[in-house]
Formats: C-alpha cells, structure tokens, sequence
C-alpha cells in the first residue's frame, strides 16, 4: 500500500518525487540503533547538537561515551559500585580484566632496575591493569572514556558538579560555542578523581569557580590542603593544569590520548601508575587537566575490620583478611560530602 501511495503521488505531482526517500532517510536516522552512548556523540552526528554542553556532561556518562570501572573480579567494591551508580543515574562498564601472569609483572617491576625507581609488585599489578584497559578503549573504537577504579566514591550530587566541570573546563580552554562536546579536545587527560594536587605559582594560572557541593578545607583529608588554604575561597574549585597530582580514582582520556598514554607509561620504570602518570603531566607530555579539589575518591572499609588494599598488600604492607563483612558495615570515603555508597548501601554519610 505505501508503495502504491508513493507511485501515485509521483504521478499526481513530479515535484513530490523525493518526498518518500526523505521521510525515509529521516526515519533511518531516528530509529537506526545509536552506537554512541552519550549526548555528545549524537550532536557530532548530527553536526548541530540541541543538548547543551553542560546537560550533555550530566547524562549517564557524565558526557563521555562510556563510564569504565576497573575491577579485577565482582566484589564489595563492584556491588557498591553498582549501588551508587543507581542511585545517581550513571551507567558503568565493567570489562573482564585479563589475567597476567607472574612473571610478566615481575617483568614489568623489572624495567629500568638500577637505574630509577620501579614499582613494587602490587602496584606494579594495578599499573599493568590500567594499561590493559587503556587498550580496551583503544579496541573498543571509543571516542572518549572515563575510568574509575572499583572502590571509587562520588557525591550524591555528582550531576551538578560535572555541570560546573564541563562549563569552566569549556572556558578555561576556549571551547567555541560551535563545539557540543562537554569539555572540548584540547587535553589528553582530565583527572577529576584524585587524592590531592598541588596548584603552583609557576604553572599557567587556572580558573576559580563556586561549587557549595566542596567540602569545607578543615574536613580536606590530604597532603595538598595547604593548597586549598593558600589559593582557593571556601566554597569554591579550580580548573587548572596538572603539575603534582596523584591517585587515579578516575580521569576521562579520548581515544587518541588513550594511546598517548599507554605508549608513554607502557615503559614503566616509576613508582606507580599515577606516580607516573603525574610526571609525564608535569613535563608536558601529556596535556592534564585537574578539578581540585577531587569530585572522586576511593572509599574504604572500616580500619577495625583490618582492611588492607590489593596493592598495599601486593607491596608487602600488610596482610589480605577476609572481606565478607565489608559490604555490611560502613566505611569513610573522604573529601566527599555526600557519599554515594553510603546513601546506597547505608542511607547515611560516609563523614
């Protein structure tokens, strides 16, 4: 029937010829599946995006196309992963981890022996896992990506927060307002997850602006605070280029960037990934970007259940315990004011 409609209009009117093959090329483009995953990607499709910048950073993967949480098997870490990321609508990807062996850790710790620091074995471990996912953006053709690691926390006001994130770090790096993305291209990281960052009189200035989601600087919990006390209002972050920062609780890459970084940290030879990570930020090798203070940080299980990290203990600085309880009894997740875990798994804070 739709066949004959479309003969008989091209009779009752030549000039109507192209209208069928429009509405259809229109309708291939709204009901085709979409393999991006986020706002932003539909706006580079279309070339003209009607999401704004700042919504677009709010959705389901905080603007990039895919959320990545390392995670080395399922757990407490990946079930309150889980739980938090319900709770504040976002939407992550858990990869299989492969399983290196011990010699080619111990191969890893190895490079550069004698002559600088090389990790020890447990962090020698998680470096290697943060490469292997470097490559699975890389596999996986993604544009941009997120990572976190599994034990990573976040306020119950994350969304907000990106809102703020995607708007200055959009003005401190002269994003036109042609461009849709959330944060434009012109870094190779964006380390938004962290245990502290300095901000120094010798970089490039960043940009302050208010955020009343911060947590006030006498609660700040790290070797930075004297930072925050020195350069930033109570009530207020900074955008700025990262020259000290450590702790990879989560950093978005894109997809050449990803490549980027695993080329220069497939080296090894440093004492961790972040360690190394950090250094090659300082010396420009990499173009970082870092919100301080953090909007991510690992939680941890209470210290009375004798809880020991993977990597402290692969590093000889205690022994692993057995972790059955972690999930029921609540833990601390510093430097976030509202904690997503514990309003998940708790109804409570994480102060």
């Amino acid at each position: 029937m739709f066949r004959q409609l479309c003969t008989f209009r091209v009779h009752a009117n030549p000039r109507l010829h192209i209208l069928p093959a429009v509405v259809v090329l229109f309708l291939v483009f709204i009901l085709l599946p979409n393999p991006y995953s986020s706002d932003v990607q539909l706006g580079r499709l279309f070339a003209v995006s009607t999401v704004q910048p700042r919504q677009a950073a709010a959705n389901a993967t905080l603007g990039f196309q895919r959320l990545i949480a390392l995670s080395s098997k399922p757990s407490w870490r990946t079930r309150g992963l889980q739980a938090a990321a319900k709770l504040t609508g976002l939407d992550f990807t858990i990869p299989p981890q492969p399983h290196n062996p011990v010699e080619f850790v111990v191969a890893f710790e190895d490079i550069g022996l004698g002559q600088t620091t090389t990790p020890k074995h447990g962090s020698a471990s998680a470096w290697v896992a943060h490469l292997d996912l470097l490559k699975f953006v890389i596999a996986s053709g993604l544009e941009t990506a997120f990572i976190v690691e599994d034990d990573v926390d976040w306020d119950v006001r994350i969304k907000d927060q990106i809102k703020l994130i995607s708007d200055n770090v959009r003005n401190y790096t002269f994003v036109p307002k042609s461009d849709p993305t959330p944060y434009g291209a012109d870094w190779d990281v964006l380390w938004l997850g962290h245990c502290g960052g300095a901000i120094e009189d010798w970089a490039p200035p960043g940009v302050i602006y208010a955020d009343d989601t911060r947590i006030p600087t006498d609660s700040y919990a790290s070797w930075s605070t004297g930072y925050l006390q020195q350069r930033l209002p109570e009530g207020h972050r900074m955008i700025h280029v990262s020259t000290t920062t450590v702790c990879s609780f989560g950093y978005g890459v894109t997809r050449a960037s990803a490549q980027k970084i695993l080329t220069l940290l497939g080296r090894g030879a440093d004492e961790a990934f972040d360690v190394a990570l950090s250094h090659h930020c300082r010396e420009r090798e990499l173009r970082c970007l870092v919100v301080n203070p953090q909007i991510m940080h690992h939680y941890e299980p209470s210290k009375d259940l004798g809880y020991v990290s993977p990597v402290d203990s692969g590093d000889g600085e205690g022994e692993p315990v057995d972790e059955a309880e972690f999930e029921f009894i609540k833990g601390k997740t510093f430097n976030i004011v509202e904690s997503a875990r514990c309003r998940a798994l708790f109804n409570d804070t994480c102060a």
